[in-house]
């Protein structure tokens, strides 16, 4: 507790002195022709990404030909590259130096808007901003001078999605086609039949992400007994291998299996491409749902009243249900098991009405 009010009082110090050396107060609102945009994904989110994607395609169906610069990490690069196909990708550490910051600000052109959507800018990233000395920035944090297309009261109570949508209206977008690209993922090293199963996310990011081993055991038993007709599979990660295969062990139920094989990100997005619907808590394994059109039961943590930005839009495939976390971490073990079967039921039901009207 002390360790992390010191950290946070650290950084607040630090954003002050930011904004005291290098932050700059700019005219309101777009300026100038925009030709070269820059975006800066150098957190490392697997799952933001996914949230953001749609918005690259729509860039490139702007007028004028734009440039699109993405600043990410190396595991994300290939992503934006590949899968995003943004003209440009920069690749640079998660936590970079003042230096490695200068040096690869020098190698780029002139940037005429910076999309930089974070709430909170730290020292480094007003550092950033400094050193490329853009047109424009948009960003969510509306307290910076250099913003000057401020998106936080604009876009207050939007989903993430939603804010990129606004955005790309303000660049002059008349239409705006919200779906996730995912990329199409082969076998790789999946040795589990993942068709016509129920697949089972338990892991998030963090320990107060994921179902603990005994509301995953607990959930496990009670699923396989109300869906005794359907197949489910657990995934994990090498990480989590041991845990799930423990978890799987308690609950001796007979139709639910653990996917062997899932050794990357492309092999879990395979598994998702394959199976007929997926239960995950809160992590990207929600949002490669939502971007393959999966029947998904998604959980989130619930804090109050307070609202959660990163939930998936609503649509007649997605449930979401919330666990209750009075603490300041998310606890993702008080949401209801016969919530999440009544919210599974739902969803197979109407899944299995539309399939007949597909074929037709």
């Amino acid at each position: 507790m002390v360790i992390g009010y010191l950290q946070l009082l650290r950084d607040r110090v630090r954003r002050v002195l930011g904004m005291l050396l290098f932050d700059k107060k700019m005219p309101l609102g777009i300026q100038g022709d925009i030709k070269h945009i820059l975006v800066v994904r150098w957190d490392a989110k697997l799952g933001d990404s996914f949230i953001s994607s749609f918005f690259f395609r729509e860039l490139k169906k702007l007028p004028g030909n734009k440039k699109v610069t993405v600043i990410t990490t190396p595991a994300l690069a290939s992503l934006y590259r590949d899968c995003f196909g943004v003209d440009e990708v920069i690749e640079i550490n998660k936590r970079p130096g003042y230096g490695a910051i200068g040096k690869m600000v020098s190698a780029i052109p002139h940037v005429d808007l910076v999309i930089h959507l974070t709430e909170g800018m730290k020292m480094k990233d007003l550092y950033l901003l400094y050193k490329l000395s853009s047109t424009n920035v948009a960003s969510l944090d509306d307290s910076i001078g250099r913003v000057n297309v401020k998106l936080s009261e604009a876009t207050a109570g939007m989903l993430f999605q939603d804010k990129y949508r606004y955005l790309l209206s303000l660049l002059g977008a008349k239409e705006v086609d919200q779906k996730y690209m995912i990329p199409v993922a082969e076998k790789g090293n999946v040795t589990s039949a993942c068709d016509d199963l129920i697949l089972i996310n338990p892991f998030g990011s963090t320990q107060y992400k994921s179902f603990s081993h005994a509301k995953m055991v607990e959930l496990l038993k009670t699923l396989a007994t109300e869906f005794a007709a359907y197949r489910f599979g657990v995934l994990s990660s090498p990480a989590t291998y041991a845990a799930a295969e423990a978890m799987l062990r308690a609950s001796a139920a007979s139709n639910v299996m653990l996917l062997e094989g899932v050794k990357t990100i492309d092999d879990a997005i395979y598994c998702v491409q394959q199976c007929m619907a997926v239960l995950s808590v809160d992590t990207a394994i929600v949002h490669i749902a939502v971007g393959l059109e999966k029947p998904l039961v998604a959980i989130y943590p619930r804090h109050g009243e307070t609202f959660n930005q990163w939930l998936p839009t609503s649509t007649p495939r997605v449930r979401i249900l919330f666990s209750d976390s009075p603490g300041l971490n998310a606890d993702m073990n008080n949401v209801d098991d016969r919530a999440v079967c009544e919210a599974l039921a739902s969803l197979l039901s109407v899944t299995e009405q539309a399939e007949p009207l597909a074929a037709e």
